[in-house]
């Protein structure tokens, strides 16, 4: 196992549980620890190789989403399927972490490759039953060891929909793109909006200004839709 020695002493409780389910399921599992204060880098203790991952890694796409859709009622997630980037697929749980004021501040995950499992015999498909299959069309949870390159896999997924380039674009299709990448948490990371303004091209400045009327049209929305008695 490699840690940061800096960890968090709230997380640094969690280490002997790494270490020890990591060399329980040697060689096809491995487990992490996140601190999600930091999201860009934020893999501070990883024992097991299957996602080839290091420390600093940023943190995956997946829970960037849930982090954004539920924060700190983020529930935890167990048995779904994931991939690594060469393919091999994953049963996966994500447990978070909380502070005593019930903040969310980092996660225990482990990764387990089922690809050889699956290959080998029908007998053990029980093992690698995956309870939370993800939603039609939606990705599976990817993995980096860089925060530009979730940044990257996130855009691709909602880009490759469009069939029309940035430049020939209108405003309202530009909006729909900025709408669905915050819903998917991408803004919540360090550097994506230069990231996403560069590949919309546009300025950081007007996508600032695009985030500030989704949020107002949101508002308004709530708004209307509450009953007043």
């Amino acid at each position: 196992m490699i840690y940061d020695e800096s960890i968090d002493s709230r997380l640094a409780v969690f280490l002997p549980l790494v270490e020890t389910i990591a060399n329980q399921f040697s060689p096809y599992c491995e487990s992490v620890l996140h601190d999600l204060r930091k999201l860009d880098n934020s893999l501070v203790a990883i024992s097991g190789n299957v996602t080839n991952r290091t420390l600093g890694a940023p943190i995956t796409d997946f829970v960037l989403r849930m982090l954004k859709q539920y924060g700190d009622n983020v529930n935890n997630s167990y048995h779904y399927l994931a991939t690594t980037k060469d393919g091999r697929r994953l049963k996966s749980s994500t447990t978070f972490i909380r502070d005593n004021k019930g903040h969310v501040i980092g996660c225990f995950c482990i990764n387990f490759c089922i690809e050889a499992f699956l290959v080998s015999s029908d007998v053990i498909k029980d093992i690698c039953s995956i309870r939370d299959p993800a939603p039609e069309g939606e990705n599976l949870e990817q993995f980096a060891n860089d925060v530009s390159e979730v940044v990257k896999l996130i855009l691709e997924d909602v880009l490759k929909r469009q069939t029309l380039q940035p430049l020939r674009m209108e405003k309202s299709d530009k909006m729909d793109i900025v709408e669905e990448l915050d819903s998917r948490g991408l803004f919540l990371v360090k550097g994506a909006i230069n990231l996403v303004a560069s590949k919309l091209e546009i300025s950081k400045f007007t996508l600032y200004g695009y985030l500030d009327e989704i949020k107002k049209a949101k508002r308004n929305n709530s708004e209307k839709g509450y009953l007043k008695i």
